[in-house]
């Protein structure tokens, strides 16, 4: 009888215990409910705002677009030529601008500082201060216009002692006496000529606040029928990738374009694309890229 009662007694705590895990359980599921809720709604919100913001920056890349140089107006205004031109995020603080004016055609290929959002802020404040030194101001050589859009910068963008600014190439082409000139920042112009590469000087200093803040240089460049004129930013030299995962470096990149010069431009930049596309791999690209090739 005593065995009974207890048996009874235990039968009753275990039923209590079980409606007891039945209730936690609803409870627990309850609050599983609103929790998945809410996390479903936070990414849904999430999403949306992301949604929201690559809408707006593809919005400014068809913006960024129509300011570079088209391909039609290169066309009509350059003899044979590429351009490979690969932002590392959706828009880019790499640019190629072109502008004709007085039967001179002017050709820039820059790096302004940063990528993203932050360097294509730069890119349409760097285009339109060139713009303004040759279509407003009336400048004509290279050194005088990278002086004047050095200092639009440096009075508008570096009060704080901000270094914002640019790299890059600006090549002037006379159309009608058929003379080329150029100014560069940091970034060499290549050229082939006969079979051999020769770099072409840079001043070492940026367009913007430098340790350095003398005159741009105005320099003559002689080139012949059949040559072939390259510019470039630093982003395809720089680049990591390869078996080891170093940079692919300058001197290997003008030895790729040595190699190929021989070959219709369009050849030559398919090659130049896979070549950087098969060096990086599987890493991330960590800068803009922007390399043109004329034929002259």
């Amino acid at each position: 009888g005593v065995l009974a009662d207890s048996f009874k007694k235990m039968q009753s705590s275990i039923g209590k215990l079980i409606g007891d895990l039945r209730h936690m359980n609803h409870t627990l599921e309850e609050k599983v409910e609103e929790r998945t809720a809410e996390v479903v709604n936070q990414k849904n919100v999430i999403e949306e705002k992301q949604k929201e913001i690559v809408d707006s920056i593809m919005y400014a890349k068809r913006i960024q677009t129509t300011i570079l140089a088209s391909e039609s107006y290169l066309d009509k205004n350059l003899p044979e030529h590429f351009v490979y031109f690969k932002p590392k995020d959706i828009v880019s603080g790499d640019f190629y601008w072109a502008t004709l004016r007085d039967n001179r055609f002017y050709l820039a290929v820059c790096d302004s500082t940063g990528h993203g959002v932050p360097g294509a802020f730069m890119c349409l404040l760097n285009i339109s201060f060139l713009n303004e030194a040759i279509n407003q101001k009336e400048i004509e050589e290279p050194g005088a216009i990278f002086n004047h859009v050095r200092k639009r910068l440096i009075k508008n963008i570096s009060k704080e002692g901000h270094k914002d600014g640019m790299d890059g190439i600006l090549l002037c082409m006379d159309v009608k006496k058929k003379k080329y000139s150029y100014s560069a920042a940091h970034n060499k112009p290549i050229v082939i000529s006969k079979g051999a590469i020769v770099e072409y000087h840079a001043d070492k200093m940026p367009i913007g606040i430098g340790i350095r803040e003398e005159e741009f240089s105005n320099n003559d460049l002689p080139l012949k029928k059949g040559d072939i004129l390259y510019m470039y930013t630093d982003g395809y030299a720089d680049q990591f990738g390869g078996p080891k995962g170093k940079k692919f470096k300058y001197k290997n990149l003008n030895e790729l374009i040595l190699k190929n010069s021989h070959l219709p431009m369009t050849e030559q930049k398919e090659i130049i694309s896979k070549t950087f596309d098969d060096w990086k791999g599987t890493l991330e690209q960590i800068d803009d890229v922007c390399v043109i090739g004329i034929r002259i």
